[in-house]
């Protein structure tokens, strides 16, 4: 007797999904649904998606653009010509 989830054939090898393409059809549903109203996505999808990419300056780089311009030097300059 055949069990209910049991499917009838067994699937090939070249018919199964990749990481990559699974990803790309989840992304595409995801868009799909997303007309309709918010729709709770999957972390991993959301970053396939490309949602959590950061395109921020670093905490170094921020503190550094402060003294854009600036001549760290220009006090020291100054003071040596009397």
């Amino acid at each position: 007797m055949k069990t209910p989830n049991t499917p009838a054939k067994a699937i090939p090898a070249s018919a199964a999904l990749n990481d990559q393409n699974y990803l790309e059809l989840a992304s595409s549903m995801i868009n799909a649904e997303s007309l309709t109203g918010p729709v709770p996505v999957d972390p991993d999808i959301a970053d396939a998606m490309g949602a959590f990419s950061e395109d921020a300056l670093s905490a170094d780089d921020a503190l550094d653009s402060h003294f854009d311009g600036i001549d760290p030097t220009a006090d020291a300059e100054d003071s040596n010509h009397g």
